[in-house]
């Protein structure tokens, strides 16, 4: 297996006495949220190679639903129009997501992961299902457009115009790393469903995205959400892990007691997974979970 690790955004944060530790990391209490609006700025670069001229023609579509969505969740997306390099970027105020042609999605997510040239035909394996990697130290989402069509046509018989709503699906899905959230189907035992309670609508950030149907959210997201843009607990969380989410993942895990699929309850009677779920073109299946 191969294991990626994100490029370190900066000096790691102080080392905390377990105790300290178990505190931050629990998701019990999230402590004072300010839900007021917030504004995040994100840059919209995308390739000028002509395989992206579809992509410029459904780009304004597309991101005014991502703006809807963050929208009715408190957050103000405000467009910027990114060049070739990007801007000041910043965890929780200046992001960017860039939609490329699939050679530079890959040479990207290759110096994003640090993978060196002999580990990289063992990540094509790991991305050949995948058209995008959100990149939260980084503070920058990567799209293979060209992948995303392939995708796209796979799945609908005919001529049928590209899928705008799956495109903006997607770009919620992954700009909500972006805003402190991981994957819905992470652990079997947490806040966060895959399907909301009305059994019918999926959660954003669950792997049931590639779908013309409206997604939602829960109460809990939107408070880590906020928590995180508000530099509350969460953002806290996130900079002592230095906003790699492997090792945040590790810690959340370890301190609020969260099972990930297929792991056995404490009385090692049961197993726990949800099956069943189509993949969606998003990132980090792979991750390496496991307790120090």
């Amino acid at each position: 297996m191969l294991f990626l690790t994100l490029v370190s955004s900066g000096a790691a944060a102080r080392q905390l006495p377990p105790q300290e530790e178990a505190a931050l990391f629990s998701l019990a209490d999230l402590g004072p949220v300010d839900f007021s609006p917030k504004t995040v700025q994100v840059e919209i670069f995308i390739s000028p190679d002509p395989d992206l001229y579809p992509c410029r023609l459904m780009l304004p579509g597309v991101w005014a639903g991502v703006q809807d969505f963050y929208r009715r969740l408190g957050v103000n997306l405000e467009k910027i129009e990114g060049l070739d390099e990007p801007g000041p970027l910043a965890p929780a105020a200046y992001l960017r997501v860039e939609l490329l042609n699939h050679k530079a999605w890959l040479a990207r997510s290759f110096k994003a992961f640090d993978v060196q040239p002999p580990f990289r035909l063992r990540f094509l394996q790991v991305c050949k299902d995948k058209c995008a990697f959100a990149h939260l130290p980084l503070s920058v989402v990567h799209v293979s457009f060209k992948t995303f069509q392939e995708m796209e046509f796979s799945t609908k018989p005919g001529d049928e115009p590209l899928n705008q709503k799956w495109l903006a699906n997607l770009l919620i899905h992954e700009l909500g790393h972006l805003l402190g959230l991981y994957h819905a189907d992470e652990f079997v035992n947490d806040p966060i469903p895959e399907v909301l309670p009305d059994g019918k609508t999926a959660d954003f950030m669950s792997q049931q995205i590639a779908s013309r149907t409206d997604l939602g959210w829960v109460d809990f997201q939107k408070s880590i959400i906020h928590s995180y843009l508000g530099r509350g607990k969460i953002y806290q969380q996130y900079a002592q892990v230095d906003f790699d989410p492997l090792n945040y993942l590790k810690l959340i895990k370890r301190y609020n007691g969260y099972r990930e699929p297929g792991a056995p309850s404490k009385a090692g009677t049961k197993k726990y997974g949800k099956k069943g779920n189509p993949k969606t073109c998003d990132d980090d299946d792979d991750n390496d979970n496991d307790d120090d």
